[in-house]
């Protein structure tokens, strides 16, 4: 279970590679993002049989890990670590982690099989292409942000993994980007989701607002135990809720009351 790190790593040094070398390749390195989809592919069969043979687990690396700062508002558990990295800076911690859980697990095969399905597509859709090997490095890219976004226990590196899949989306989306309809659908796809993930962003910062942390395990222990607690409706934010009945209309209670605050 240790080895689901290299997963998204592998396609992660092809695009490394393709982009530092490709042109310079035979093929352009194409070769080099088929391979390592493919032995991501493989070493996901061990990452699966690990996981029915000893349950979930993490591998954990921590950077900035203070003492428990005074006042602390909220303890929330963490899995234990199975390696741990990092040095002190008083009042901040920040600590990644790669878990391995059943949905993980599955996601990671459906990734890796479909990427490389796709890759292996692509050799013949993509033939003769002028900058092959950028597709293939692109590509590569997306399919180490899916795997980083899958294994991600810290909505950091699960924010940051996602910023990389919209990234590359825009790139391979506007590959053609002679044509003005694959530019301008590039640019759409990249606007419409940078606009989403401000949404995103806004919910992790409240997240650590409450809990203090930004891992994903430890918030959701906290939510189980009831200590994640939202607050009364503040800062001019006005929550309505509406009871409604089978055919879609206020309940007869609700409208009343309604009808009562309007005059």
């Amino acid at each position: 279970m240790e080895s689901a790190w290299l997963l998204p790593v592998l396609c992660l040094a092809a695009f490394v590679l393709l982009v530092l070398g490709g042109r310079r390749l035979p093929g352009e390195g194409w070769y080099l993002a088929v391979g390592a989809i493919g032995a991501a592919f493989l070493l996901w069969w061990p990452v699966m049989g690990c996981l029915l043979a000893r349950g979930p687990g993490a591998f954990r690396f921590s950077w900035l890990p203070p003492p428990p700062p005074p006042g602390t508002r909220l303890a929330v558990p963490a899995l234990p670590p199975l390696q741990t990295t990092g040095f002190a800076f008083t009042g901040f911690e920040l600590r990644f982690a790669l878990v391995v859980d059943p949905l993980a697990a599955l996601m990671l095969g459906i990734v890796t099989l479909v990427a490389l399905l796709v890759q292996v597509y692509s050799l013949g859709y993509m033939r003769g292409e002028a900058r092959l090997g950028w597709y293939f490095a692109a590509h590569s890219l997306f399919a180490a942000s899916m795997l980083g976004l899958v294994l991600a226990d810290n909505y950091l590196l699960l924010y940051f993994a996602w910023e990389l899949v919209g990234l590359c989306s825009y790139l391979l989306i506007g590959f053609w980007y002679e044509r003005r309809s694959a530019a301008e659908a590039a640019k759409k796809a990249f606007i419409t989701t940078r606009v989403g993930d401000v949404g995103l962003l806004i919910g992790i910062l409240l997240l650590w607002r409450a809990t203090g942390t930004f891992e994903i395990s430890a918030i959701g222990h906290a939510a189980e135990s009831g200590a994640l607690d939202p607050g009364p409706p503040s800062d001019g934010i006005v929550k309505y809720e509406y009871d409604l009945d089978r055919s879609g209309e206020l309940a007869p209670e609700q409208a009343k009351r309604d009808r009562e605050v309007g005059g």
